[in-house]
């Protein structure tokens, strides 16, 4: 049976609907059955999964183990909040420039990772938070994100409240939307080196050199999540499921159902999604694929207007000023944290460059939505693409 499972937050609710597998392929564990949690209290975003189970308690086992981790990550990856007991990425940042901090092995492994992505790759900066700081102050209170736009239009009715970011400087909410002065921007991107940024993994600390210096795991965090869930539902025993947490996609296995080999994932028209024009359609591709993660940044996720333009939350360290390559860039890579780092990378270079940067890296591929909506993609991913005559069957 084909069943539904609906997570408001920390409330669950069961729907039964229509089933799908007939026992034709032996290949396939014709015992699982499909289940969908949504909820909304985690890393500011509409988070979503497909679980696979072999009985409704199975399901709400997997749908609380994908709900608490999200929510435990949340915590310690949280830039902008305290919690009790808890010692975060806020943490860090408020005790910089006063020497190491202890910090639990999630904290150490993601910037860790996201350091030494950085020296290989390039552009994607965890220590560049006291520019995108600046921008977060002048877009709090204007902006419009994807995830809002869609709760207004998909959830009107489950009467939720999304959980909002808390810790800003609200100076600029009651104003007119403008855009920061380039000589604070100037002076902010004076603190931004990732060498300041010590990380020590034996005693397992972190410490900022620069008392001016703030993290920002914003670019990488939500994928690098993304991948510590799928990998935690692995090791549970799921078999089979995919995990939508914003623009991350986690694909976990095959899908069970006989008329499925791949799992389906659109790929969004920014056109569609900021204009909310019926007319647009709403995917510009589709991707099948198993066991890996497609990650998608874009100038229309979250943006605020600035005399009729829009100004997006991806910040290009060269110029200080949102990229202004694409429109979006999608990433497809085993690891759901490379892929994250790896898209926004990659939307802050020029297009030979973000190319050539894709092309350089072993089982990775690329997708891009140019300004004038024309799309270019690896050779690699071309193969994934319904577009380019791939199908749901192999």
């Amino acid at each position: 049976m084909k069943k539904t499972l609906i997570a408001l937050v920390l409330a669950m609710v069961f729907m039964m609907t229509s089933c799908a597998n007939s026992g034709k392929d032996s290949n396939k564990n014709i015992s699982l059955m499909r289940y969908e949690v949504t909820y909304y209290d985690s890393f500011d975003t509409i988070i979503q999964g497909i679980l696979y189970a072999e009985s409704e308690e199975e399901a709400k086992e997997y749908a609380n183990i994908m709900h608490d981790e999200f929510l435990r990550l949340h915590k310690l990856y949280d830039k902008y909040n305290a919690y009790d007991g808890i010692t975060n990425i806020y943490s860090i940042n408020e005790n910089a420039g006063q020497g190491p901090i202890k910090v639990e092995a999630d904290i150490i492994h993601l910037l860790k990772d996201a350091k030494d992505w950085y020296g290989q790759y390039g552009s994607t900066n965890i220590a560049f938070g006291s520019v995108t700081e600046i921008w977060s102050d002048y877009r709090d209170g204007h902006e419009v994100s994807q995830d809002s736009m869609d709760a207004a239009a998909d959830h009107h009715d489950h009467n939720h409240e999304e959980t909002t970011e808390e810790g800003h400087d609200h100076e600029h909410e009651a104003n007119s939307p403008s855009l920061p002065p380039m000589a604070d921007l100037k002076a902010a991107n004076e603190h931004t080196n990732i060498e300041d940024v010590i990380i020590d993994e034996e005693n397992q600390t972190v410490e900022i050199k620069d008392p001016d210096l703030r993290l920002d795991v914003g670019a990488v965090a939500k994928g690098y999540a993304t991948e510590k869930v799928a990998k935690k539902l692995i090791e549970s025993g799921m078999e089979a499921g995919l995990i939508s947490a914003g623009g991350n996609v986690r694909i976990i296995g095959n899908p069970p159902e006989n008329d499925k080999d791949y799992f389906a994932v659109g790929l969004q028209n920014p056109d569609a999604v900021m204009s909310m024009d019926p007319s647009n359609e709403n995917m510009i591709d589709t991707v099948y694929a198993n066991n890996t993660s497609i990650v998608t940044s874009g100038d229309y996720q979250r943006f605020y207007i600035v005399d009729g333009k829009s100004y997006h939350h991806l910040i290009d360290p060269t110029t200080l000023m949102p990229a202004d390559h694409f429109r979006a860039v999608s990433i497809m890579a085993e690891d759901s944290g490379l892929s994250d780092f790896l898209s926004t990378a990659a939307f802050c270079l020029p297009y030979e460059k973000s190319k050539a940067l894709i092309e350089s890296i072993d089982g990775v591929e690329g997708y891009w939505i140019h300004k004038d909506g024309t799309v270019t993609f690896t050779e690699g991913m071309a193969k994934h693409l319904k577009s380019q005559g791939a199908t749901n069957r192999g």
